[in-house]
Parts: C-alpha cells; sequence; structure tokens
C-alpha cells in the first residue's frame, strides 16, 4: 500500500490543472517528514509526480520524468498508466521505439486505458503505420466517443500535418483554439533540442526548481557553486531567482558583476529591466529596456517588457497628476501591443486614464473598443459605470454597476459609485440604502467616504441633522479629520445655530489649506452671528474676492456693514441682494439701513414691502414706526410702536420712542406713563429717563417742584452732567416767580445761579447757558455783570429775539437808552414781543423826554397786552412807571 492517504489523493484528483498537483505533494511530504527517497520509491508518488512534470512541458521536466519513473520500474512495469507515462517522457528524448513498445504494454495491461491508446496513435502515425494508427483512434473513440482529442488527431494524420504538430495540442478543446501554441514544445526544433543536451545537470537542476518555483533553492544552491562555476548562463539564473523571490536589489547587484563583460547585450539589459521593474523603478527599467532594443530592435519578450513598463509609468503618472506625460506613455504601450491580450490591456488602460482625468468621451472610445473585443467582465462593467457617470448619463452608469455586482462585485467602491450615482439623480432614499449596502461589504476601503455620504444626505437633501452629526462623528472616529468633514461639520454646526463650534470646524478647515469663496463666507457667517461683524466683514468681502456673488453674500455684507454703522457701503450691497432675494429680510435690512441714512421714506418703503411679504414682528413694526416718527407722523408711529407691544417687545428703548410721540402730539401725561414705564425696567437708563421726566414735568406740565424731585434724583446719579444742571437750574429759576417772599425768592435766584454757573464751569457756553446767566443776573440787580452775559448770547445767536429784548432792557437799567432802544427797535421788527417791546420803548423815550413818541409806544403796548396789564402786578407797575415818567416835566435836565 502506498504512502498517499485517501484524503490527499482526493485532493490530488480535484485539481484543475496537472502542475497543481505538485505543490500539495511537496505540502503534504513536509507536513509528514518523508525524505525525497521515499517519495520517489513509491509508485502512486511517482505517478502523481510524473503526471505534473510531463504537462509542463519542458526537456528538463521529460527526462526528470523518466528518472523518477525508473526508480519505480520493477513495480511499474506491470501498471499500464507507469507504462503510458513513460512513453510519454521518453518520446521527448528521442526514444521512439522504445516509446512504442511502452504504448502497446500500456494498453495490453489495460484495454480500456483511452489515454495509452492516444499516445499509441501518435506512435504509429511517427512509423507511418497509418492502418495502425487508426484502428488506436477507432479504439479510443469506442472509449471516448466523439472524443476532441482523438477527432484532432485523426484529422491530422489524414492531412499529414506530421507527429510533431500531433503533439501540439492540449486536451481542452476552447484552450486548443484560444491558447498560444508557440508555448508548447516543438520535438522537431534541433537547435532547442541541443540546448538541452548542452546544459549542464546544475543547469537542467535550476531550470526544474524555477518552473516549480523553488526560487530560494536556486539561490542557495548558485550560492554554493564554487566561482569557476558561475557561468554568464548561471548568474542570470540567480538574478531571475533574486526576482521571483522579491528580492530586486540582490538581483541587480548580480547582474552588476557581468556589466564589463555584458552590457552591450540585448540579455544583460532585458535582464537589467526586469530587475528594475521588478524594483519599482520604472525609470532605470525604461532606461534598460530601450538599450536592449537598441541592441535588438525585434526581440519581443522585450518589446512586451517594453509595453509593460510603459503602461505602469503611464499609469503612474496619470496618478500623480501627471496625465499629459503619462498618456504619452499609455499611447506609446498601445503602439507597442500586437496580440489581442495586450490591445485589450492597453485599450483598458487608456479607458482608466482618461476617465481619471475626466475626459470621459474619450475613455468611453477605449472602453468600447474593450467592448468590441469581447470582453464582458466586472472590471469592464465597473469602468464603464464610472464613464457614464462621467457623462452625466447616470442610468447607463447604474446598469453597469448593477451588472458588475450581477457579476459578482461586493466591495464597497461599486456601491459607493452606484450610490453616487442615484444622488446625482436626486433620488436619495435609494442612494442611502445602497451606502448602507456598501458598509456591509467585507472590504472598507471607501467606508469613510460611505459614511461621509451618508451624512452629507441626512444633513443636506433630509435635513436631519442629528442623523447627519452621527454620520460625520463615524467618520471621524475612523480618522477622517480633513478640510470636507470640518466643513461639514461647519455647516451643520452653523445651520444648529451653534456659531461657536461651527467657527471652530470652519477654521480648522481654512488651516487644513481651503481658503475658496464657500469658506470664506462660512467663516464670516459664523463670526457675524457671534457679534464679530469686523472681522466677518474682511471674509465675506474676500469671498466675494474670490467670486461669490449670489444673495446671500450680498445680503451679510450689508448686514455687517449696517452693523459696523458704515450704512452708505452697505445700502449698494442690500440693493444687489435684493435684486436676488425680494424677500421680507432683504425689504427690512434695506428699510432699517435707509433710516440710519434719514432716508425716512424711502426707508418706510421698503419696510411696508417687508411687511406686505409677511413680516409682521415686533421688530419690524417697531422700526416702521421709527421711520414714521421721523417723518413727524406721530399718530400712526404711535400705532406701529403699540403694535410692536402687544407683540411682546417691552424694553427701554420702545417706552422712550412711544414718550417721544406722545409729547409731540402733546399727551405729556400718557408720555410721561410710557417714561415711569421705562424707568420701572431692569438696567434702564435712570439718568436719562429721571432728566427726561423732569424735563416734561417743568417744560410741558410746569410742575416746577415735581421735575426738580426728578432732576435731584438725578443729579444723584451723576452730578457734574451739563444738562441736569441746566435743567435744575431752569426749574429754580421758573419756581422764583411764585415765590412773594423776597428772601426766600432771592435765595432760590441764588441757587438757580449755582446750576448755571455749574454747567458753565462744566463746558456749557451757549447761547441758553449765557442767556440764562444774564436772565438771573437781571433779577438778582446784577445789570452790568448781565449785559456781558447777555452780549455773549447775542454774538453766538444775533436772530435770537428774547436775548434781544432782555438785553434792551438791562441796557434801559442801566441808563444806556440810546443802545436800549436801538436793541428794542430790531426786536420790534420782528413782531416776536408784541405790546412788551413797546413798553419798554415807551419807558425809554420817557426817560429821554420823547413824550410824543412814548406816548405812541404805551397806548401800543395797552392795546397788544392791556389785558396782562390788569393782571399782573408788576407788568402794572411798570406801565404806571412811564405814565408818571410822562406826566413829569423833564426826566433829564
Amino acid at each position: 500500500m502506498g504512502i498517499l492517504t485517501k484524503k490527499i489523493i482526493k485532493e490530488l484528483e480535484k485539481q484543475e490543472y496537472a502542475v497543481d498537483v505538485l505543490p500539495i505533494l511537496d505540502k503534504f511530504q513536509a507536513e509528514h517528514n518523508y525524505s525525497d527517497e521515499q517519495m520517489n520509491s513509491d509508485l502512486e508518488v511517482v505517478l502523481w509526480k510524473s503526471f505534473g512534470y510531463i504537462n509542463i512541458n519542458k526537456y528538463e521536466f521529460f527526462e526528470l520524468t523518466e528518472k523518477i519513473l525508473s526508480n519505480v520500474k520493477e513495480e511499474g512495469i506491470n501498471n499500464s498508466e507507469w507504462c503510458y507515462r513513460y512513453a510519454c517522457a521518453i518520446v521527448y528524448l528521442r526514444r521512439f521505439e522504445e516509446a512504442l513498445e511502452y504504448c502497446k504494454k500500456s494498453v495490453e495491461i489495460k484495454p480500456d486505458f483511452a489515454w495509452a491508446w492516444l499516445e499509441l496513435a501518435k506512435l504509429y502515425y511517427k512509423f507511418n503505420l497509418l492502418d495502425e494508427a487508426y484502428k488506436a483512434i477507432e479504439k479510443g473513440l469506442q472509449l471516448k466517443p466523439n472524443d476532441y482529442t482523438f477527432l484532432t488527431l485523426k484529422d491530422d494524420i489524414d492531412n499529414n500535418r506530421g507527429f510533431a504538430f500531433c503533439l501540439t495540442h492540449y486536451v481542452d478543446e476552447k484552450a486548443d483554439k484560444d491558447e498560444n501554441k508557440e508555448e508548447l514544445l516543438n520535438i522537431d526544433d534541433e537547435k532547442l533540442y541541443n540546448e538541452f543536451l548542452n546544459r549542464s545537470e546544475i543547469e537542467k537542476e535550476i531550470i526544474i526548481l524555477d518552473e516549480l518555483e523553488k526560487f530560494q533553492e536556486i539561490v542557495d544552491l548558485i550560492n554554493s557553486l564554487p566561482k569557476e562555476k558561475l557561468t554568464s548562463s548561471i548568474i542570470y539564473s540567480l538574478s531571475k531567482a533574486y526576482n521571483n523571490n522579491s528580492e530586486p536589489e540582490k538581483a541587480i547587484e548580480t547582474l552588476l558583476i557581468m556589466e564589463d563583460k555584458e552590457k552591450n547585450t540585448a540579455l544583460w539589459n532585458h535582464r537589467m529591466a526586469y530587475s528594475y521593474l521588478c524594483s519599482n523603478n520604472l525609470e532605470e527599467a525604461e532606461k534598460s529596456i530601450v538599450k536592449t532594443l537598441e541592441i535588438e530592435p525585434e526581440r519581443k519578450t522585450s518589446i512586451m517588457m517594453y509595453r509593460l513598463i510603459c503602461s505602469k509609468i503611464g499609469n503612474r503618472k496619470v496618478e500623480s497628476e501627471e496625465s499629459e506625460v503619462g498618456l504619452k506613455y499609455l499611447l506609446k504601450a498601445r503602439e507597442l501591443a500586437t496580440d489581442e491580450e495586450t490591445i485589450i490591456l492597453t485599450e483598458k488602460d487608456l479607458g482608466w486614464a482618461y476617465d481619471h482625468i475626466k475626459e470621459y468621451e474619450k475613455a468611453y472610445n477605449h472602453l468600447q473598443n474593450v467592448v468590441a473585443s469581447g470582453v464582458d467582465n466586472i472590471w469592464l462593467h465597473s469602468e464603464l459605470g464610472f464613464c457614464f457617470g462621467g457623462l452625466e448619463k447616470y442610468q447607463e452608469a447604474i446598469k453597469h454597476f448593477e451588472k458588475a455586482i450581477e457579476m459578482g462585485r461586493n466591495d464597497d467602491w461599486i456601491y459607493a459609485r452606484l450610490g453616487t450615482m442615484y444622488e446625482r439623480l436626486e433620488n436619495y432614499d435609494k442612494a442611502l440604502e445602497i451606502f448602507f449596502k456598501g458598509l456591509k461589504t467585507e472590504e472598507k476601503n471607501s467606508e469613510v467616504w460611505l459614511l461621509s455620504e451618508i451624512a452629507w444626505i441626512y444633513n443636506n437633501k433630509k435635513s436631519d441633522f442629528s442623523k447627519g452629526l452621527e454620520y460625520l462623528e463615524k467618520a471621524k472616529k475612523l480618522g477622517r479629520d480633513d478640510i470636507w468633514i470640518n466643513s461639514e461639520f461647519g455647516w451643520v454646526y452653523n445651520h444648529l445655530k451653534d456659531f461657536p463650534r461651527g467657527l471652530k470646524h470652519i477654521l480648522k478647515a481654512k488651516e487644513l489649506g481651503r481658503d475658496d469663496e464657500w469658506i470664506n463666507y462660512e467663516v464670516g457667517f459664523s463670526l457675524v452671528r457671534i457679534n464679530r461683524e469686523e472681522e466677518a466683514l474682511e471674509y465675506l468681502l474676500k469671498s466675494e474676492k474670490l467670486g461669490k456673488n449670489d444673495e446671500w453674500l450680498f445680503s451679510e455684507i450689508g448686514y455687517c456693514f449696517d452693523c459696523l454703522n458704515k450704512y452708505e457701503e452697505a445700502l449698494p450691497y442690500l440693493m444687489k441682494a435684493r435684486d436676488k432675494r425680494d424677500d421680507n429680510w432683504i425689504n427690512s435690512e434695506i428699510g432699517f439701513c435707509l433710516n440710519r441714512l434719514d432716508r425716512y421714506e424711502e426707508g418706510l418703503s421698503f419696510l411696508k414691502k417687508s411687511k406686505e411679504l409677511g413680516r409682521d414682528d415686533e421688530w419690524l413694526n417697531t422700526e416702521i414706526g421709527f421711520s414714521l416718527k421721523n417723518l413727524e407722523r406721530y399718530e400712526e408711529a404711535l400705532e406701529f410702536y403699540k403694535n410692536s407691544e402687544k407683540l411682546g417687545r417691552n424694553d427701554e428703548w420702545l417706552n422712550l420712542e412711544m414718550a417721544e410721540c406722545l409729547e409731540k402730539l402733546k399727551k405729556i401725561g400718557e408720555a410721561i406713563v410710557k417714561l415711569k414705564e421705562a424707568l420701572a425696567l431692569e438696567n434702564c437708563d435712570e439718568l436719562f429717563i429721571k432728566g427726561e421726566l423732569g424735563r416734561l414735568y417743568g417744560q410741558e406740565e410746569e410742575n416746577f417742584n415735581e421735575a426738580l424731585k426728578y432732576l435731584h434724583k438725578a443729579e444723584k446719579i451723576k452730578n457734574d452732567d451739563v444738562w441736569i444742571c441746566s435743567e435744575i437750574a431752569w426749574n429754580l429759576l421758573n419756581i422764583s416767580d411764585d415765590i412773594e417772599n423776597l428772601e426766600e425768592k432771592t435765595a432760590n435766584l441764588q441757587k438757580g445761579l449755582e446750576y448755571l454757573n455749574k454747567a458753565k464751569e462744566l463746558g456749557r457756553d451757549d447761547k441758553w447757558i449765557n442767556g440764562q446767566l444774564g436772565f438771573v443776573l437781571t433779577k438778582l440787580g446784577n445789570n452790568k455783570e448781565s449785559i456781558k452775559y447777555f452780549e455773549k448770547a447775542r454774538f453766538i445767536d444775533s436772530e435770537d429775539e428774547w436775548i434781544a429784548y432782555n438785553l434792551g432792557v438791562v441796557y434801559k437799567k442801566v441808563g444806556e437808552i440810546q443802545k436800549a432802544i436801538d436793541i428794542l427797535n430790531i426786536v420790534l421788527e420782528s413782531r416776536e414781543y408784541k405790546g412788551w417791546t413797546e413798553l419798554e420803548l415807551a419807558w425809554c423815550y420817557a426817560l429821554i423826554d420823547k413824550k410824543e413818541k412814548a406816548r405812541e409806544y404805551l397806548k401800543e403796548a395797552d392795546s397788544y397786552i392791556g389785558g396782562e396789564i390788569a393782571n399782573s402786578p408788576e407788568l402794572k407797575k411798570d406801565f404806571e412807571t412811564v405814565k408818571q415818567l410822562l406826566s413829569t416835566i423833564s426826566y433829564l435836565s
């Protein structure tokens, strides 16, 4: 019984190709620790080995087959299969008669062994024994009816194609018709046979080890040889073994040993090219193969290698974005391709390359050449899908991607591409379905991309930001931290109004190198919303410079300028935005801007347009009210302010605006109520509001004591406020008019004077302060001092009739009658103080004894202010004084 187990025999029988039994036998030997002698002494092992060796179709293996079969000849001579194998081997060793005898013996032992009858028929034909040959074929066809190999042999004999030709057939019909017959051994090739005969045993062993892919054994064998046995052929074999053993650098070192001797030979340069190719040094490989073809232009294997090198360089250059150079190499590779297989390969490369650089029409043409050659595989349908996608023929692309999947492709790339096509067709549900399938595949090369794309759909097309963020986070955990994901994170967080977090991611994307119009817009967008408008503006203007010119950018820039109070700059941008988005927001923003430019009528029209377009919030009602107030349409303004109040606005500004309108409408009591409501709010401007209450109580209601109550409260908040000091002074002076006690009256006037002086010390030096100082000093009897202030007030505003009138009165009091008359006559022309001016002029003329003129003015005064004279003791006293002067003979001597 042999050493092979039933299990190993079953495995050997399953192999499709004969040579595949050899590594299985080697593995079996190693696992069971059998020696070569034990293996080569077992008939069953030897028969399996010979089966593999014969099919390698090299003289060295026919010789090796003969040797190992001879090891078991004593047992094998009675075995039909052994006799058949032995005959097959020695045929190629030119032992034809002997081979014929062994074939005869094989069929004698086992008459139903069809393959022995096939070999016997060939040998009969060799010896021109045609009848016997046909009989052997007939016997074979009985055993294997209509068998291709027997029918082919009969046809060869019928057409007398020769014995050597009969040996150049594959058993499989398809292979026999499709495969390259040049690879099969031609027994009539004497040169080839003599080369075999002239090889040393070491060279033969190297060839055998090379075919069996035992490269390390070749290296060990050659390196164990003495130098004198290292022929050029053996050194070439060593370099080849190093290359096949994935040690190309050692292969190059080995070849360089022969450089001086071999550098001008085609073989040496060819082997150098191959070694450089194996080491991926394509530039050096190209140099060497070009040199090879300069030496031997028709060398087929070198032309094939040159094509391969051009293909590899071309693909590499295209991948590294050197497409122009890459395409030159790929076109050269296509030029070098001569057989159908390499033509298809180079057309595929060109199709891929043009796809890669997005020249899809050219890609399509090359891929169609591949289709025309009969190729119908996964790669082609995948690439056609990619190409049609680039051509925006998405339905066609889908067909090819689905065909590739149907044919067995099941990686994440194919689902990524297929899903993208559905995205392009805006079928986002289907795209998600496909992307999720991609996530389930074993291959994970596109997992991060798939997660990112799923996130994008949820964020941008379904507005499901929680889902979108979930998948973005998954992509980030897998290591994605590039421009795209940070841009997407930033956009989503901005959309969720988490602007600080959005800004963080967008700035990260910018740091990573993104500096286009979109990223600068998003930075600006984020900064605006965290009140960093000045910084935002820089980014938004840069976005515009980079080419963004849509309504959203113009809106943001306009808004920024508005926030920075640069309304002239804001308006053109807002108007450009309105050209593209005539909605309620842009109209309200333009209205706001125009209001700040004091163009209230225009502003109002835009604000009303915003209201027509559906905006009706507290802000808009407030802004419309603001326009109307500034157009002095206080009643209408008040209605819009009230609307804003109904919508929930209740702040200091609104109450003050309403108070102002009510004041203008002479509804002082209601205005005071609004001021008090404003005062009740937290963090209000107490100084201003209390000042305003003081002003309204004093100037409008003439409730000077109530006014002073609020003004003194304001003074406690800020005791150096010019306006408050002025108002306190004014109210004190007005109270003095109602105080009858002279001492109290004087004290009150003195207090008023103190506040006026304080206001002046604090920097107030206008007409009003100087006029009031003149007035109070007059009341206190300090007429000369009062003239100084009245004159200054008149210098500031020569048109002010009240100042001129009081100055004239004071000049009268100090006896400068002519100056008084001159000034009072100017006042008289304005007709501002009718009756009062005439009374003072009557007094002046009476004092200088121009009684007729004095009587005329006194009469006019009585006609204008007779009622006031009758009701005012002080005025009546002045009137009587003038009358008394007129009744005397002379006041001046």
